[in-house]
């Protein structure tokens, strides 16, 4: 029996498979902006990792905070509208690294390299918050998720067990997907 896929469905399908081209050297990630391959990893990342029912309250949005002023948040904005992530409208927010309320009312949160992290990370510890970041090494300093470049191309590190102390789950398909995996 044929089954048709949704909009939503079809959306997801070809982000993924455009992530995975770049993952996998596919795509020449050159040609698209650094910012533009970075909201659609973020895309991505909010539609294969899990929250718990609780880290929603009620709420229908998946909020995205972006902390500070980069191009990526301009990007996923553009990115972002109209778009969803496992049924739920995608909201984007603009944030402060020193506002632990605005941070926690945050089911995403991208950390730019100019920010560093270590203090969101920390603000949203135990949180179902999932932080991704682009400093070096972020994932390994306890992050969900970071960016690295390899080769000119933008990439992505795992640590799942980051997620899992934030209350998430990290889909299979995204860990295969990762540069590396890392387990702290």
């Amino acid at each position: 029996m044929k089954q048709r896929l949704t909009t939503e469905g079809r959306v997801f399908l070809r982000a993924l498979v455009f992530v995975m081209m770049i993952a996998l050297g596919g795509g020449d990630a050159r040609a698209q902006s650094e910012a533009t391959v970075k909201a659609a990893y973020l895309l991505n990342f909010a539609k294969l990792v899990e929250w718990p029912a609780s880290a929603f309250g009620g709420g229908a949005s998946l909020v995205v905070g972006v902390v500070g002023r980069d191009a990526v948040g301009d990007e996923l904005a553009r990115a972002f509208a109209g778009a969803s992530a496992n049924g739920r409208k995608i909201e984007v927010r603009r944030v402060s690294a020193s506002d632990a309320g605005a941070l926690a009312a945050c089911h995403l949160i991208f950390v730019p390299e100019s920010v560093g992290g270590d203090g969101v990370i920390g603000a949203v510890q135990g949180r179902p918050v999932l932080v991704v970041g682009d400093a070096d090494n972020f994932a390994r300093r306890g992050g969900a998720l970071g960016f690295v470049k390899e080769g000119g191309a933008v990439k992505f590190e795992a640590n799942p067990k980051a997620a899992a102390r934030n209350g998430l789950t990290v889909s299979a398909k995204l860990l295969r997907v990762a540069r590396s995996v890392v387990e702290k």
